[in-house]
């Protein structure tokens, strides 16, 4: 059976979809520093960014304000989280300064760990460019050093054709091993089950068979 690359496509964007609906409710967590250890959330009202990453005992806790830009888009805060997140992944650490520069780089970082972690839709990644665009640059001294555009959709289109060149390539070597699988089963019947000096079930043996390349390549 052949895979085409619209099936791949397809799947990963219905993936994405019915994640990002269900995670809505578990806004702020998820996030791992770059030895992957969890990173503590905070809500500090005094804090003077909407994130921002502190050294506590020298770990890295995100720091959200919620009472900053309440009326920010959800799916525009979010990625603002995610691009926290990515900092930290990334090494940036205070009291090192951030930049432009830095935080551009950081902005596709910080798509892909919403796509892959299923927080984040198609539809919203317009949406949240609009939203962060449209600050008053007085706004954004709650967000970064210095106002910046954000353009995020050539990173998520980018990232979204990498998972699904990879669902693709796993749903192509699944299925080699279950043709594989078939091929023994027939060999098996053909022999009357006998394999050496036992005989074995042929069915059974294509199940167990199955299931071993169900595990291989999930």
């Amino acid at each position: 059976m052949r895979v085409t690359w619209r099936w791949a496509v397809a799947a990963v964007f219905l993936w994405v979809a019915l994640a990002g609906q269900g995670a809505r409710a578990q806004e702020y967590t998820g996030c791992t520093d770059a030895k992957g250890q969890a990173v503590a959330v905070l809500e500090d009202s005094k804090a003077r960014r909407v994130f921002e990453t502190r050294l506590v005992g020298g770990v890295p806790v995100i720091v959200h304000n919620p009472q900053l830009l309440p009326d920010l888009w959800p799916a525009a805060r979010l990625f603002l989280f995610a691009h926290e997140c990515a900092r930290i992944q990334a090494g940036y650490l205070p009291p090192a300064p951030q930049t432009v520069a830095q935080d551009r780089s950081l902005d596709c970082q910080a798509v892909e760990w919403l796509v892959r972690n299923g927080r984040v839709r198609a539809d919203d990644i317009g949406l949240i460019e609009k939203a962060l665009n449209g600050l008053r640059r007085s706004d954004w001294r709650y967000v970064a050093e210095e106002p910046r555009r954000v353009e995020v959709a050539a990173c998520y289109r980018r990232i979204v054709e990498s998972l699904a060149k990879n669902a693709e390539g796993t749903k192509r070597d699944w299925s080699r091993c279950v043709e594989v699988c078939g091929d023994q089963m027939v060999d098996c019947r053909a022999a009357g089950g006998r394999v050496g000096e036992t005989t074995v079930d042929c069915m059974q043996v294509y199940l167990i068979c199955v299931d071993i390349c169900n595990r291989r390549y999930p």
